[in-house]
């Protein structure tokens, strides 16, 4: 009886511990861009995990979410991630009735700087006709989830050995 309480207990730990992790974001940032402004709007990316993200875009009244597919993540060499890339149908935004929606590119690539010491700098290529928008962090777990962790060349081969002397 207090092996199969002991189970149970342990089960909703470990599941309630699986849903706590599973909604802590990866990257969140928040778009600075004229048109956004111009619109007076607000918008941002947040990136759940390398299979969930979303685009958000509110005025004063609703809030518009698109949402992503992460179609590819590389992460260059000395911890800098060259490169996220979502792909997204802009009809299946919501609700689907809004006419920006055609601004909006089907790829959408956000570059972000993960150097260790760095200031979180992040540019998004997110509309047809814009250039790249900075996107000013707000959350980033990239380490935590092993991106941006490569091994630094420069701090190991400090302890070299000659082979023999004459």
């Amino acid at each position: 009886m207090i092996r199969l309480i002991l189970m149970i207990s342990l089960a909703l730990v470990g599941v309630s511990g699986a849903q706590a992790q599973s909604k802590k974001l990866m990257y969140s940032c928040e778009l600075q861009d004229m048109w956004l402004q111009g619109q007076k709007l607000s918008a941002g990316i947040d990136i759940q995990d390398l299979d969930h993200a979303s685009l958000k875009i509110q005025s004063s009244t609703e809030t518009v979410t698109c949402p992503l597919e992460i179609e590819s993540v590389q992460d260059a060499s000395r911890g800098r991630i060259a490169k996220v890339i979502f792909l997204m149908t802009p009809e299946s935004c919501s609700p689907p009735e809004k006419s920006f929606n055609r601004n909006l590119r089907r790829r959408i690539e956000l570059h972000i700087d993960a150097q260790p010491g760095g200031k979180g700098d992040a540019q998004l290529s997110w509309r047809h006709r814009g250039n790249r928008s900075q996107c000013k962090e707000v959350v980033n777990n990239l380490k935590s989830h092993g991106i941006g962790n490569k091994f630094h060349p420069a701090s190991a081969g400090t302890n070299k050995t000659t082979a023999g002397t004459r």
